[in-house]
């Protein structure tokens, strides 16, 4: 009998592949060039997942063909030269719908029956994932020619999206850091722009820091993610199954609740985590109401606002039109459980008013909580930052509140200090 379980083995097989990709996030990190971060990244991911060719193309700057900027596995003749039109094959698949795949035979996909794969691939299979920046697509990894002989798996296309999200995110840094170098020379020699050169340098330096801790954030967010999701569903579920039987017993009801709330704010705090290290935000053509968005904002801190005994008054126009649903909620409901939280004695107050003027929908809301610091006011939307214990948040909501909000192109700003109301003005663009 072996010294470990099967589970146990499993366990520790897992961890293993999370150090591992944990240390490809760190040494992706440390690339000072576009050649070095996409030739490391290459050769450590075929590693991890055990192959022996692969490839990533960039989009051109006129965003209709992907170029092959490094390769392992591929002959150098096969190289000169290889342009992918989007569309096109597998990669020009994966680029069109910005969506990883992973292929078993491709063969007999019906995705491909028009590929005709090169003889000097070894095995049929094949994962595939976009390098993405907002939705905005930089290129594409692809993976071939598995050691052993085998298939790929879902699992080894899943690692390899996040991965490919760690090398868009770094590209991004060093493309800034690139026009941030660029800056500096220019002042050496152009006298005249020195103020102005100088400020955009700063802006720079400050956005590189925030990609950097983005960067951080994203080896934190696979781990957890891959760690609590499935535990969590499975909890989730049979808590839910519990309140659906349990009717007559108001105490037992009462704490599965309070189980369910728990649970709900743990899987908040995974997306978060996910969506602030991938730069996933909400998209689309869908409008909300701006009464009801606050309604449900406002319902997810009910129970706190009472215990507190918090006065909520609205102030709201009536004209208020239906806006672009780009996450909304997200921004009241973080500025608002700030606010609940904000305020440790009884009594206090929170006021929102919103109204419209110019086509665009200006939102206040105050507290009369403790306050912000001074000096800290431009910090407060910096990833990590947080006034909190630790135990009330991790320095995130602001940062992603901050981010819905440029998606509106749209402004938000603070006025606080320490012991005095806070107030968040929002102005969001309705066209």
């Amino acid at each position: 009998m072996g010294l470990f379980t099967k589970t146990e083995q499993k366990e520790s097989a897992q961890l293993d592949v999370f150090q591992q990709v944990s240390d490809i996030c760190a040494l992706v990190a440390t690339a000072i060039s576009e050649k070095d971060l996409l030739e490391q990244s290459l050769q450590q991911t075929m590693q991890l997942v055990g192959a022996t060719r692969g490839s990533i193309f960039l989009l051109d700057p006129g965003g209709k063909d992907l170029t092959l900027k490094t390769a392992i596995g591929l002959k150098k003749d096969e190289q000169k030269q290889m342009v992918k039109k989007m569309g096109e094959g597998i990669i020009g698949h994966v680029a069109k719908r910005k969506l990883p795949i992973v292929v078993d035979d491709i063969e007999t996909d019906d995705r491909f029956h028009d590929f005709k794969a090169r003889k000097s691939y070894q095995t049929p299979s094949f994962i595939c994932a976009p390098l993405l920046i907002k939705d905005k697509l930089i290129g594409v990894i692809n993976i071939t020619d598995k050691g052993s002989g085998l298939r790929f798996t879902k699992n080894e296309m899943q690692v390899l999206d996040f991965l490919s999200s760690q090398i868009a995110l770094n590209y991004r840094r060093i493309e800034l850091y690139q026009k941030f170098k660029n800056i500096v020379r220019e002042t050496q020699t152009l006298k005249d722009r020195l103020g102005q050169s100088d400020q955009e340098a700063q802006n720079l330096k400050k956005q590189i820091h925030i990609h950097e801790r983005l960067a951080t954030i994203g080896k934190l967010a696979g781990g957890i993610a891959h760690e609590f999701n499935n535990p969590l569903d499975g909890v989730m579920r049979y808590t839910n199954l519990c309140l659906e039987h349990i009717k007559d017993d108001e105490v037992v009801r009462g704490y599965l609740l309070e189980i369910k709330h728990g649970l709900n704010r743990m899987a908040n705090i995974v997306r978060n985590l996910l969506a602030c290290s991938r730069n996933e935000l909400p998209h689309g053509e869908q409008r909300v109401s701006f009464q009801q968005a606050l309604d449900r904002s406002l319902g997810s801190v009910q129970t706190e606002i009472e215990h507190k005994n918090i006065e909520v008054k609205k102030n709201m126009a009536g004209d208020i039109p239906l806006i672009r649903d780009l996450g909304l909620e997200r921004i009241l409901a973080n500025i608002i459980r700030n606010a609940v939280e904000a305020i440790d004695n009884n009594d206090g107050k929170i006021t929102i008013g919103a109204e419209c003027q110019n086509n665009t929908l200006h939102v206040k809301i105050c507290d009369t909580g403790a306050g912000i610091p001074a000096g800290d006011a431009e910090k407060i939307f910096e990833p990590f930052y947080t006034t909190k214990s630790i135990n009330k948040g991790c320095g995130l909501g602001l940062t992603i509140v901050s981010e819905i909000v440029k998606s509106y192109n749209g402004k938000i700003y603070v006025e606080s200090g320490p012991g005095r109301q806070t107030t968040f003005f929002i102005d969001l663009p309705l066209r």
